[in-house]
């Protein structure tokens, strides 16, 4: 078996017996007794955990739901009454502050508290996210992962918007290199093949709290430099002061807005959206079949964090919701058959025949 698979294999089998054990504990509570999570970290997978959350509080009928306006990924639900099953836990509330995997991880480790969409101040108990610690500079010393899924990235195009680069459909690490640290108004569009040798090319991309910004870069070896990323103001395109943007959504905005752009997007973020395309990284398509053959390098394992330091312990309530939570997120039959999963958002856990041991990391063939 290799690494990785021992290492996912370990670590699941570890935390659900944690929670499976806990949940023992929790049942001799009172069905009073009131059950909190906030999670953290990226939200490239929001899809997903909405619907996991939705499905185990039992439908919209069973739930409230506060969405904060400005920021959607933060957002809380909370149960109208207790959960058959897990009456114990009494009324759950399920906080997201999805702002960033590298942000969720940092918060996870040194236990910030977060402004929920309910205006309370909560300390996160989980964080997912498909960058490690290491590669986010967050202390790992407490953080213990289990992986969840795998999460592919791409360079993306609003293709209305760009006719330099209508004839630009791959990029390559030199080139996406480059461009990540000299984009804008001396990068002329035929420097990636485009058709103009005066129209600049604008890089949109995803600010350092996200893991789509962290794997890109490790996997274009991008370092020692800053970064180079637009935004659009009252109609003028000027560089963006705050580093890039915190959710795909507002890449996808940007793309729509910036002239012969280039923005770096999750699979999700781009895939399912109609008038944006892909570009192929070193003439490989992204796809998931790509990534399960080994050809196409974009991606990383996402993982889902806790902070095992004893001062910061969770609550057995807490342990018991993570585990339900993360059995129904991992099952086999739901990454196998979810519209997320088959329309080729996200890659499946099982079944992977390639693995790597660090953001941007080689490739590895699991079955030879």
């Amino acid at each position: 078996m290799k690494p990785i698979e021992l290492m996912k294999k370990m670590n699941l089998n570890k935390f659900l017996a944690a929670g499976l054990a806990l949940a023992g504990v929790g049942l001799a509570s009172s069905a009073s007794a009131q059950t909190e999570l906030l999670i953290g970290g990226g939200n490239a997978t929001q899809a997903l955990l909405y619907d996991r959350v939705t499905n185990f509080l039992g439908g919209p009928a069973n739930y409230t739901l506060t969405t904060k306006s400005t920021t959607p990924p933060v957002r809380s639900y909370v149960s109208k009454s207790t959960i058959p099953g897990y009456t114990s836990l009494g009324i759950v509330t399920i906080d997201f502050s999805l702002l960033g995997g590298v942000q969720g991880l940092s918060d996870l480790a040194t236990q910030t508290a977060e402004t929920t969409a309910l205006g309370q101040s909560v300390v996160p108990a989980l964080a997912v996210s498909s960058a490690s610690p290491t590669a986010g500079s967050v202390d790992p010393t407490y953080l213990s992962g289990t992986t969840t899924l795998e999460v592919g990235y791409a360079f993306g195009i609003y293709s209305s918007e760009s006719p330099d680069l209508v004839n630009v459909t791959n990029i390559t690490e030199r080139q996406a290199n480059y461009f990540e640290g000299a984009n804008g108004p001396f990068f002329p569009a035929v420097l990636l093949g485009g058709a103009s040798t005066s129209d600049a090319v604008y890089l949109v991309a995803r600010n350092t709290s996200s893991a789509v910004r962290t794997e890109i870069d490790a996997n274009i070896y991008f370092s020692g430099q800053t970064i180079v990323t637009w935004t659009n103001s009252g109609g003028h395109i000027i560089q963006d002061a705050s580093g890039g943007q915190s959710s795909g959504s507002s890449v996808r905005t940007l793309l729509e807005n910036i002239p012969n752009s280039i923005g770096t997007l999750a699979f999700s973020d781009i895939i399912p959206y109609s008038g944006f395309r892909t570009l192929n990284f070193e003439g490989v398509a992204p796809s998931v079949a790509n990534v399960q053959n080994g050809s196409y390098p974009l991606w990383y394992y996402e993982q889902w964090f806790t902070n095992n330091n004893s001062s910061y312990a969770l609550t057995p309530n807490q342990y018991t919701l993570i585990s339900a939570l993360q059995q129904a997120y991992t099952n086999s039959a739901y990454q196998s058959g979810n519209t997320n999963f088959t329309g080729g958002f996200y890659i499946p856990l099982a079944n992977l025949p390639v693995y790597r041991t660090s953001d941007g990391g080689p490739i590895e063939s699991s079955i030879y």
